[in-house]
């Protein structure tokens, strides 16, 4: 058994009719020479900062972090096949590429928990296994409520998705709607002004999901069946695995109660379980249209590919221009007043869609741009204040 300096790499072996301690590499049997390398590094961290303890207790301040041993080519930047890996550090939402050095450099605020070998050209061995996602539409089977059986609407706010509807990717508005778990945490400058050194922590607390405004999906009996075509598919509320400080009633629409299983009357559920509901339909490849996607999904913390997004405020935003609110959006190319007094995850997804709508009608007749610019200048106009 041998190991280089760095530990990225060590070799297994057999001598040919010599002791074990044989040491020259020529007398080596190829058959039995196997090589190593480190692939991932899995370390606890210690901040450090009394700040991060919970209960003054140093032990609860630490968290994990991850190196991963990932090929040039694989990061999207340009590099030539056949180049030496890079790693990367993901710590929570952070993906920053680092140097090997710094992947296996321990210190006394960074022991190793798991370290990761496998064998060198390991794929080259190996016969192709196709995949298979663990994830399949029984997620959406025996969808229980968390909430008060007592207290539960009497008409459910939501269709869950047809056999049919789940089998076929789909094109599907999503609002989502947050509580905060931490307070953010400010200094006070020297001008007066305040300087936000840690943010707040979100969680998510009501995710909506809205079927196409061209749904054909229906539901009821034969004869008398109801179009679902701009109706919810999804309307779960989120218990939270942790106190919630604040519900951000006005931005979210959330108030306390609303995600307690003794006192909610809504659909409540896990976040786990809302998650690889999600989690699903991406992979079906369903395309999401929403407004603010980016930060929506960044919270959640699911990965959707670029072209499944179709996000309104991009599309409704000129470069080095300010990003407009879908509640002026939806006044100004919609004539809806939504968001009066609070949000609602359910609205703001059918006008999500609306508005996407109005988008793909306003570039099939090829007037998009003086569309968006009518709107930038009576945004102007008005202060981008509705009246």
């Amino acid at each position: 058994l041998e190991y280089d300096e760095a530990g990225e790499r060590f070799s297994v072996h057999r001598c040919e009719g010599s002791s074990s301690t044989a040491t020259n590499r020529d007398n080596f049997v190829d058959d039995n020479f196997i090589e190593y390398e480190l692939i991932a590094v899995i370390s606890c961290v210690f901040g450090g900062d009394e700040k991060e303890w919970i209960n003054g207790d140093p032990e609860d301040g630490r968290h994990l972090i991850t190196h991963v041993r990932v090929r040039p080519e694989d990061l999207n930047h340009g590099s030539a096949p056949g180049q030496e890996p890079t790693w990367l550090l993901v710590n929570d939402f952070l993906l920053k590429p680092v140097t090997a050095d710094e992947a296996v450099r321990f210190q006394e605020w960074r022991t190793p928990a798991v370290i990761y070998y496998a064998r060198k050209n390991l794929e080259s061995l190996c016969p192709a296994v196709p995949l298979a996602n663990p994830i399949t539409r029984n997620v959406y089977k025996n969808d229980r409520s968390l909430g008060n059986p007592l207290l539960a609407d009497k008409t459910p706010t939501f269709v869950p998705p047809s056999t049919e509807e789940l089998a076929t990717a789909m094109t599907v508005g999503i609002d989502a709607e947050f509580v905060a778990l931490t307070a953010e945490e400010t200094e006070l400058r020297l001008d007066g002004t305040n300087l936000v050194t840690k943010t707040s922590r979100m969680s998510l607390g009501r995710v909506s999901v809205v079927r196409a405004l061209d749904s054909t999906a229906t539901v009821g009996v034969k004869g008398a069946e109801q179009r679902l075509a701009g109706t919810p598919m999804i309307d779960d509320y989120i218990k939270t695995p942790e106190q919630v400080m604040d519900y951000l009633t006005r931005f979210s629409g959330l108030v306390p109660g609303d995600l307690d299983p003794s006192t909610s009357p809504h659909h409540l559920i896990p976040l786990k379980r809302a998650y690889v509901k999600l989690r699903y339909l991406v992979d079906k490849g369903y395309t999401f249209v929403g407004h603010g996607l980016s930060n929506d999904f960044r919270i959640i913390n699911i990965w959707v590919p670029p072209e499944q997004v179709k996000d309104t405020v991009e599309i409704y935003h000129l470069p080095n221009r300010r990003k407009i609110s879908l509640r002026f959006l939806a006044k100004e190319c919609l004539g809806q007043n939504i968001q009066a007094e609070i949000h609602d995850s359910i609205e703001d997804s059918r006008t999500a869609l609306l508005l996407y709508q109005h988008y793909l009608v306003c570039y099939s007749e090829e007037r998009w741009e003086a569309e968006l610019e009518r709107i930038y200048d009576a945004g102007q106009a008005c202060g981008w204040q509705i009246p």
